[in-house]
């Protein structure tokens, strides 16, 4: 059973001024369902913060809109959406696609969205005239309803929260959690599980692979890498320890470590 009170699909409109917490908020969706202008930016300028591109950025999103809504599949709109025109327009296109638009209201007090934009890099910071005037042009769930608005909602009242609790237990265990942990999402998006008994895994792209095993000792855990060279004693593979990912790198590049492990000889 759904935490949320309306019905699906529909095209969900978060509505709040820079700061209020809309990614967050956005965040409790399912990640196909979310569609941010910040996201289309990053796509067409490799920076979310690019406001040199914002014409390009909104091409993409209208794109993409249009695409989701002619499949008639929820969509979260990540956005101020605080000028009435541009909720219009949202509203007239759920209509177009005969799918209830939804309204969720962030109202978070205007001193704390002022205060976030000083923990947010330079080309992110809103100036505070401009997060005033978006504070001070936040609906009412009144006036939301007489726009046209099929329901409104404070985001404060939904139990957004239990709905990503929710998708979270049912979701399957992360296998790359570990992997992704110490060696960047990059890595894990290229790691292989293995077949091989002494292995669990390996760093693959296009042929070339760094294997690699998870290290469980008496009081740490993490990886070890299995090295080109092998031991010279009894011909067994050789590992290192390694935790991070310029730790790889170094076993990549050939790199000999001092003390490296063979099973069979230690």
């Amino acid at each position: 059973m759904s935490p949320l009170p309306f019905d699906l699909p529909a095209v969900v409109v978060l509505i709040g001024p820079a700061g209020s917490g809309k990614t967050q908020a956005a965040a409790a969706f399912p990640p196909e369902w979310r569609l941010s202008l910040d996201d289309c930016r990053r796509l067409v300028a490799d920076d979310a913060g690019d406001q040199a591109a914002p014409a390009d950025a909104v091409t993409v999103f209208d794109q993409v809109l249009a695409a989701r809504l002619t499949r008639r599949l929820t969509t979260v709109v990540d956005a101020t959406n605080t000028e009435q025109p541009v909720r219009a327009s949202l509203l007239e296109r759920a209509r177009r696609h005969q799918l209830p638009a939804v309204a969720v209201t962030l109202r978070t007090s205007l001193e704390l969205c002022q205060a976030r934009q000083f923990t947010r890099p330079a080309n992110r910071k809103v100036p505070g005239a401009a997060v005033a005037r978006q504070h001070a042009d936040l609906p009412s769930r009144e006036q939301l309803l007489a726009e046209g608005f099929d329901q409104a909602y404070d985001a404060a009242d939904l139990d957004l929260l239990r709905m990503v609790l929710l998708r979270a237990a049912e979701a399957k265990p992360d296998r790359l959690a570990d992997v992704r942990a110490a060696f960047g999402r990059d890595l894990a998006a290229v790691y292989i599980p293995s077949v091989a008994p002494d292995a669990d895994g390996a760093i693959v792209v296009a042929g070339r692979e760094v294997t690699v095993r998870v290290f469980d000792g008496e009081y740490a855990a993490g990886f070890e890498a299995r090295l080109e060279d092998f031991c010279p004693d009894c011909g067994g593979p050789l590992w290192v320890r390694v935790t991070d990912a310029s730790e790889l790198l170094w076993v990549y590049n050939g790199g000999q470590p001092d003390e490296p492990v063979c099973d069979q000889c230690d």
